[in-house]
């Protein structure tokens, strides 16, 4: 079962990225991508079961607390699939829709967690922006079975700083691979921008 939703989740991205090159000016922002995301998954054949699309969730929170500027904030994926067998066995499936995460999210798997980062301008910030999103993904409290970590980086790329901040950004990703239950993905929209190898993938 597992697998299944793991080659699902990859097909969506393959989708979502060919969507990506092919037309730019589709995509204004994250959001955007989330839904694309989100739309390619429901039409998967995998998807089209009994439990349908209550498996995905945006925005579903991690299992560890983090102190963040107030004590007890949880983190927050952008898309999960969760495990079905999960859900519908006791005590989940007798849970009331407004049970706290305390009680719901010890007992509900995440198959397949996705982050979603979105590259528009230059920043000096990157591991402000990339370092929070993997711990979430990968920290072992939150017991996420296959984790993506997805950038798309849509900048002007005619200019030659734009094209350094691209391979520095592939550069810090490299370094935060490892993990063996993290993909991590680095996508320009332009393709003559990608290294010779013409993977997006982070190896």
């Amino acid at each position: 079962m597992g697998k299944d939703f793991v080659e699902a989740i990859e097909r969506a991205i393959t989708h979502l990225v060919t969507d990506f090159q092919g037309q730019t000016t589709r995509f204004w922002n994250e959001r955007d991508m989330h839904w694309y995301l989100f739309h390619y998954l429901k039409q998967d054949p995998v998807l089209q079961c009994g439990y349908g699309t209550e498996l995905i969730r945006a925005e579903f929170p991690t299992r560890a607390v983090y102190i963040a500027e107030k004590v007890g904030a949880r983190g927050h994926y952008d898309l999960v699939i969760l495990s079905p067998t999960s859900l519908s066995s006791p005590p989940v499936s007798e849970l009331p829709p407004w049970a706290s995460w305390d009680k719901y999210s010890p007992l509900v798997d995440v198959l397949v967690a996705v982050e979603v980062k979105t590259w528009v301008d230059r920043t000096t910030h990157i591991a402000e922006k990339v370092d929070w999103d993997i711990e979430k993904l990968t920290d072992a409290r939150n017991a996420v079975e296959y984790a993506c970590f997805l950038n798309f980086v849509q900048l002007d790329f005619s200019r030659p700083h734009m094209r350094d901040f691209y391979q520095y950004l592939r550069e810090y990703l490299v370094k935060k691979a490892g993990s063996p239950k993290l993909r991590i993905l680095c996508v320009p929209h332009d393709k003559k921008v990608q290294p010779d190898s013409g993977q997006d993938w982070i190896p």
